[in-house]
């Protein structure tokens, strides 16, 4: 195998595998080693009998904005809504909240959970992170769904040869923060400690 350099790294792996907690755990230690690092990370919703009611966007230092919610969930007002099956994603709100954290960030290392279909129903978040990857002083670190095909922005990142795909099962998922940390706290690994 050849010594290419990775840049960047992709997260994939079904819902509810541990993706969102690799990120979080690896976003704590970063800033520990005091490694400059911001992003944001997707977190789901349960009411009080455990349902599912939607998704918020966080960001590293704890910002918090709605990403979608259920029907019930909905708040007065509410209107001019994308929709993903039972999810209503409120895109005004959420391309609000991350343009500055791309903005802010020009070194280090930058989280992105996720690339998926409910961020991109903006076309504002497609080229931010576009660009985001194509900066040369930026590292990576980004969540895509399992079944991108659908999806060309993730498809063109998983074919990027800079950009490294690791997939999490239950098998490798309490292995994953020994193996993806020194892509960021050495950042001259290469492919192979993967």
């Amino acid at each position: 195998m050849s010594k290419q350099t990775t840049k960047h790294l992709l997260i994939t792996g079904p819902p509810g595998i541990g993706k969102t907690t690799i990120i979080k755990k690896i976003c704590s230690i970063l800033k520990d080693k005091n490694i400059p690092v911001k992003g944001f990370y997707t977190e789901e919703l349960r009411n009080e009998f455990h349902k599912r009611i939607g998704f918020d966007v966080v960001t590293v230092d704890g910002k918090r904005e709605r990403l979608s919610r259920t029907f019930d969930y909905l708040r007065p007002g509410d209107s001019r809504m994308h929709k993903l099956g039972q999810y209503y994603v409120f895109l005004e709100e959420f391309e609000k909240f991350i343009e500055p954290v791309f903005a802010e960030m020009s070194n280090g290392v930058l989280v992105i959970d996720e690339i998926g279909k409910m961020e991109l129903f903006s076309s504002n978040f497609e080229e931010l992170v576009r660009n985001a990857f194509a900066k040369s002083d930026l590292h990576i670190l980004a969540t895509v769904p399992v079944l991108q095909g659908r999806l060309p922005l993730v498809e063109l990142l998983i074919g990027d040869t800079s950009n490294k795909l690791i997939s999490v099962n239950q098998g490798n998922r309490n292995r994953l923060l020994d193996v993806i940390l020194p892509y960021f706290v050495n950042k001259d690994s290469t492919t192979n400690s993967l």
